[in-house]
């Protein structure tokens, strides 16, 4: 009972996560709200899922906004890079197609940290991100199973296309994302106790 009580609670988180995630713009604040709840559940003191994500969201609102829209245009700006090297299809774009790939990587899981910093502390944009980057920098090894638990999941969902518009409607980012707060949760423990 509960296990089924917790993969209805993440399916709640999924489906608040992409209803406060579709006007793109407020997708920050979303996936932060989301982080807000993910943090709790990590820790066992969740309450209202729905009270909670909404006061995070609200919270959490301009500075969410502002770095959704930061990752959104680097986004932006590493898929046409991509698109365009692909469309060369030259062993020396295939080159840089990597090292692209794993810079997008590495800035993509900046984003985790980023929205589970803000989610949890207060602090101005620029802090968030050098802080974020910091811990994505010092906990490599963490880091690399956080890539490799969304690269799964993108697996899961691209290899299964029958099932992939529910899966992502119930789990879509919940589930990856309560296994990333799992593992970054102890080290935001320290950074408490050492406060």
């Amino acid at each position: 009972m509960r296990f089924l009580s917790w993969l209805v609670d993440l399916v709640i988180i999924n489906v608040l996560t992409i209803v406060c995630a579709v006007p793109i713009v407020t997708a920050g604040a979303s996936f932060t709200a989301m982080n807000y709840v993910l943090l709790h559940k990590a820790r066992d003191n969740e309450t209202y899922i729905g009270k909670m994500f909404f006061h995070s969201f609200r919270d959490n609102l301009k500075q969410g906004i502002l770095c959704g829209l930061i990752y959104l245009v680097i986004g932006l700006i590493a898929g046409v890079d991509l698109y365009v090297l692909h469309i060369f299809d030259m062993k020396a774009t295939t080159a840089l197609m990597i090292i692209l790939s794993v810079v997008s990587c590495f800035i993509f899981v900046t984003a985790v940290y980023v929205f589970g910093l803000l989610a949890r502390y207060e602090n101005t944009v620029s802090g968030t991100f050098r802080n974020a980057i910091q811990l994505t920098i010092a906990h490599l090894p963490l880091t690399l199973v956080m890539i490799v638990i969304w690269m799964a999941w993108l697996f899961v969902l691209w290899y299964f296309p029958k099932t992939t518009v529910l899966l992502f409607l119930l789990f879509g980012f919940s589930l990856p994302g309560f296994l990333c707060a799992l593992l970054y949760d102890p080290i935001f423990r320290k950074m408490e106790e050492t406060e």
